[in-house]
């Protein structure tokens, strides 16, 4: 049995690994495979994250119920056990987060690589692939290595985001002359842009503050002010949930989540009482970081210049909306070029998710970033990834048991 697999990436390298006894040929059109590893997890490589499967579904936020079986097949330990077993040593740090010991990606392209190899992969790159059809009950894929006949084919294409690494969406069409649906792609795990200026606080990580908005329970952690935004782990979070929602919409960010409102108005009354001779503008250093203070000042609508032996409680309580309701205006995000991940993709309506097998075109099979699949960060994508090519590539070989 012959069979091509398109794309280099993590799913590629699994899928080719995975299909024992199978000749294989894998496909990828940037000069070196794992493209995209390496700048995973800022070039140290999150590849799971080591969690039961009921917890990993829960951090999926798109079609969690197709992917439950083949993360129950290939879980956070076989990714582990993968990597170990192909001369990479592993770690599991803060959050169940796994790295390569080396913390370099590198060493998990090589892991993956020497697993796809040591069953016989032959790997080509710079393969430009112009078409893929079917003849029958095989496969044509034309590409500039000529045009070659494969039993089954694997699409390991990858989403849109970070197009540089080789995940551009070029295959969409061909996908697309094979009957399947592609789900649009929007950016996810981005940071967003605002239309407030928020450049004066530049730099500035909030922590232990929540962000929440319409649909959208808070989401609790650190959230990072950038020159025309916000970014940082829980910004990300919620990019996930709002991918698909039209711009402009309202986030709101409590700088005080951990006290009730009530709670937060009496600190406010005894920092004043401490200071009642300062100036408003000066007295909230105890409260909150130095450079968003003029932003909560402004949105109280209290003067700057009035002494806080002076302030009326409802004058307080607008301070406390101001630091309990710090509303900003999304008007767009980083885009796919900075987004962490895809979030759309092929339909999984039409793909068997006990072998990864087009319902459409049997013998055709996906895996990785290419399907409308995604999480949030913590080493869910990557897995996801490992466990779908895993699953394309046995299931390819009739190995799905």
């Amino acid at each position: 049995m012959r069979i091509a697999v398109v794309g280099g990436g993590a799913a590629g390298l699994v899928a080719s690994g995975s299909a024992v006894g199978a000749e294989v040929v894998l496909f990828e059109h940037k000069d070196k495979v794992g493209r995209k590893i390496y700048i995973t997890g800022k070039g140290r490589c999150n590849f799971t994250n080591v969690c039961d499967v009921p917890t990993f579904l829960q951090n999926v936020v798109t079609n969690a119920k197709f992917l439950r079986g083949a993360l129950y097949r290939f879980t956070p330990d076989d990714a582990v056990n993968l990597l170990e077993n192909n001369a990479c040593k592993t770690k599991t740090e803060r959050g169940r987060r796994a790295f390569p010991l080396s913390d370099k990606a590198s060493d998990v392209t090589k892991a993956l690589t020497k697993y796809a190899t040591d069953n016989g992969t032959v790997i080509r790159t710079d393969a430009k692939i112009s078409s893929i059809k079917k003849d029958g009950d095989t496969f044509t894929v034309k590409s500039n290595y000529g045009a070659e006949r494969f039993d089954k084919v694997i699409l390991c294409t990858g989403g849109v985001s970070y197009p540089m690494t080789g995940s551009d969406g070029s295959a969409h069409k061909i996908i697309e002359s094979f009957g399947h649906k592609i789900v649009k792609p929007y950016p996810s795990l981005v940071a967003l842009c605002c239309a407030e200026d928020l450049s004066k606080a530049k730099g500035l990580t909030l922590k232990h503050v929540s962000v929440s908005c319409v649909g959208v329970k808070p989401i609790f952690g650190d959230m990072l002010i950038t020159d025309n935004g916000v970014s940082g782990p829980i910004i990300l979070t919620l990019s996930a949930y709002t991918a698909k929602m039209a711009f402009p919409y309202k986030i709101t960010v409590d700088l005080k989540p951990s006290i009730p409102f009530d709670e937060l108005d009496d600190r406010i009354i005894k920092d004043f009482e401490a200071q009642k001779n300062k100036q408003f503008k000066n007295s909230l250093d105890l409260l909150l970081p130095k450079s968003i203070i003029p932003f909560i000042i402004e949105r109280s609508g209290i003067d700057p210049e009035k002494r806080v032996n002076s302030i009326t409680k409802s004058e307080r309580r607008k301070l406390c909306t101001a630091v309990k309701e710090f509303t900003l205006t999304v008007n767009g995000n980083e885009g796919f070029d900075h987004a962490v991940i895809t979030q759309g993709g092929v339909d999984v309506k039409d793909v068997d998710p006990k072998t990864m097998e087009s319902k459409l075109v049997k013998g055709l099979y996906f895996g990785g970033e290419v399907l409308d699949v995604d999480a949030l960060t913590g080493g869910y994508n990557f897995h996801i990834a490992l466990a779908t090519g895993f699953i394309a590539g046995t299931g390819a070989v009739g190995n799905n048991g």
